[in-house]
């Protein structure tokens, strides 16, 4: 059965739309603040012992600025900032959807890289659910499309097994250990390096 338009991904500029079977993920829009502003208040533990210097705060009037800057990044193209919303939650008849997880693609460098890192997370709440692997996967295959990257790092702290064996299970290779390679918490800490090439990416569009 042919799928409704309205199903059907978008890609262009602010107005693009990732799908998956339970996601909607999406560039921020100016009235998502509080949606976002929630999720870092719920999340603030969550993200302190992986979020690089200090973490994001969550108060609107610094939200609202972050939004504003990712708008202007994404259309620029240096970063790709993607939020992402449960599908059936995409259009509640009253206030803004909750955020679940966050993939964002920064540091886009072209020329002879065409690269960019990997950045994720999801909601505590929402963890184990494989709404990870969903998010990441639709923002990988947008990179290596539509952004035309070629290559994708992802560095993350060694205690950090959940996410190693996501990145792993979606292809990418383990290049090394980075020492001291960014502030968290307060101090520098190492963390493993994984990338992924465009030669490498096998998955395809993910099923919506």
């Amino acid at each position: 059965m042919a799928k409704r338009k309205s199903e059907r991904p978008t890609r262009n500029g602010l107005g693009t739309r990732l799908l998956t079977p339970r996601l909607l993920l999406r560039p921020p829009a100016e009235d998502h603040g509080a949606s976002i502003a929630r999720a870092l208040r719920r999340n603030a533990a969550h993200l302190a012992r992986v979020t690089p210097s200090v973490p994001p705060s969550s108060s609107l009037v610094a939200v609202a600025q972050r939004v504003a800057a990712e708008r202007r990044e994404f259309t620029r193209g240096t970063t790709f900032a993607f939020y992402a919303f449960i599908r059936a939650a995409a259009a509640p008849p009253a206030g803004p959807p909750d955020v679940v997880a966050k993939v964002v693609l920064s540091g886009v460098h072209r020329g002879a890289l065409q690269g960019a890192y990997l950045g994720y997370w999801v909601d505590a709440r929402h963890e184990g659910q494989g709404l990870a692997y969903e998010a990441v996967r639709a923002v990988i295959e947008f990179a290596m499309t539509d952004a035309k990257l070629h290559r994708l790092q992802a560095a993350i702290q060694p205690w950090n097994a959940r996410s190693v064996a996501l990145v792993r299970r979606l292809g990418f290779r383990h290049e090394g250990l980075a020492r001291r390679y960014l502030d968290v918490g307060g101090g520098w800490q190492d963390h493993e390096v994984y990338a992924l090439t465009s030669e490498e990416w096998r998955y395809g569009p993910a099923p919506v």
